[in-house]
């Protein structure tokens, strides 16, 4: 398959997973992508990694691969520090 890199800037924060009665609880790292793109998509922009990864950095970019019957599926995040990233 032909991966595909998308680049956005982002701004993230960490959420909490799972409810009081559930025996699965946890956190995760959510971003919020520029233009809003996947606005609609949570398993896009839900990350289960080390918060840590992504601090001090303002930029994501996702490699995705098409799966079977042509979904689109994440396959990598990498994450970098852009100034162009920056609030004016």
């Amino acid at each position: 398959m032909n991966p595909v890199r998308e680049t956005y800037c982002f701004k993230s924060m960490i959420s909490e997973v799972g409810s009081v009665r559930s025996h699965q609880k946890g956190k995760t790292t959510y971003v919020y992508l520029s233009g809003n793109a996947y606005e609609y998509s949570y398993m896009t922009r839900s990350l289960f990694i080390d918060y840590k990864r992504m601090m001090f950095k303002n930029q994501i970019t996702y490699t995705f691969e098409r799966g079977i019957f042509g979904f689109k599926i994440k396959k990598d995040v990498q994450f970098t520090f852009n100034e162009n990233c920056l609030e004016k």
